[in-house]
């Protein structure tokens, strides 16, 4: 039986692979904006009056353009989110919009090297990031973990001062990297994740997304494995494809975050059984399915990614309830936080039935 949008709506979830300044709603903002009397702006100064504006501003000549010059996209969300105060509220907002769908647990990521315009360190960013996260798990409920990302795009010495500030401030949970993946393959970011590794945090890595094609799209997801010792990969859109690599994966207990819909509406793929989530799932790969930057497109909500994951492949409750249980277990959260979100699911599962 095909879970309805309702039942997983109900369901408590968690999403491993979300990032923050996507995950806040536009209108909330605008919100932040006007409290704080600031404006949304473009890279070249024009103020983005309204919703609709932002929007289109975002979307630009169409999704599938958007990972081309994703930095400049987001720039009316980073440009606006360059105080400590702002930081935090944005940081509470997306605690709120996750506890609107469900979510338990969200480990929501973000690059701090895109608010220091106005005089703000690293540290700063951070810290104020994961106050405003730990507001709103006391507000709305939900448990929340910081992975600080660093824009892919930065020299190697950007990349080595933002491992060494997350590693500092004994704030997060893992480093990643993310943004624009071609031209910019995981190794250059080996120093970074040593210095990470070195104090504990764990590794995500943002590989096989859009590094320009199947052939470096699995040379950056082996990368990611063999030399920034990732713990789990983001996207991996083509590993079902490489047997090799998948061993890999399998054999080193990887955790994948999918981001079905997200592959969906950027263009990355013409259809979600491109993923092969099914054969993942068969071979017993940890894999869980995520929303990444649910603000930013129609139906993005994690509830929507799960429905329409159980739509594209005709999975039941079965299969849901192994992303579900992947997702728990393959969180950053300790041992007795995975219990916990494991015996909470079960109580939702046997009030739902199916």
């Amino acid at each position: 039986m095909l879970p309805s949008r309702n039942a997983i709506q109900a369901l408590p979830k968690a999403d491993l692979h979300s990032h923050i300044d996507g995950s806040v709603p536009a209108w909330e903002l605008f919100r932040i904006a006007k409290i704080n009397r600031r404006r949304i702006l473009t890279p070249g100064g024009d103020e983005l009056g309204s919703v609709s504006a932002f929007m289109r501003y975002v979307v630009g000549s169409g999704y599938g353009s958007m990972l081309n010059n994703i930095v400049d996209r987001f720039r009316p969300i980073t440009g606006l989110m360059q105080t400590e105060t702002i930081l935090r509220e944005v940081g509470i907002s997306y605690v709120k919009a996750q506890k609107e769908d469900g979510v338990a647990y969200a480990e929501g990521r973000f690059a701090p090297q895109y608010h220091l315009r106005e005089g703000l360190s690293l540290k700063d960013v951070i810290v104020s990031m994961a106050d405003g996260l730990a507001e709103g798990t006391e507000r709305y409920g939900v448990k929340t973990a910081l992975i600080v990302a660093i824009g892919r795009e930065a020299p190697s010495r950007l990349g080595v001062q933002v491992a060494k500030a997350a590693s500092s401030s004994r704030l997060a949970v893992a480093l990643d990297i993310g943004g624009p993946e071609a031209g910019n393959p995981p190794h250059r970011f080996k120093e970074a994740f040593r210095i990470a590794a070195a104090s504990g945090l764990k590794a995500t890595v943002h590989a096989g997304e859009g590094a320009g094609s199947l052939e470096k799209n699995l040379k950056n997801i082996e990368e990611a494995i063999t030399l920034l010792g990732a713990h789990r990969l983001g996207h991996a859109i083509p590993l079902v494809n490489s047997e090799r690599l998948l061993d890999l994966v399998l054999k080193k207990s990887i955790a994948i975050e999918m981001n079905p819909v997200s592959n969906l509406v950027l263009g990355n793929i013409e259809d979600m059984e491109e993923l092969g989530i099914d054969r993942l799932l068969a071979r017993g790969s940890l894999v869980s399915v995520n929303s990444d930057d649910p603000a930013l497109w129609p139906r993005g909500s994690l509830s929507e990614v799960y429905y329409r994951v159980c739509r594209a492949y005709g999975f039941g409750f079965e299969e849901l309830d192994r992303l579900m249980q992947n997702a728990f277990a393959g969180s950053f959260a300790p041992g007795n936080e995975r219990n916990r979100l494991a015996e909470l699911y079960g109580q939702a599962r046997r009030r739902i039935g199916g």
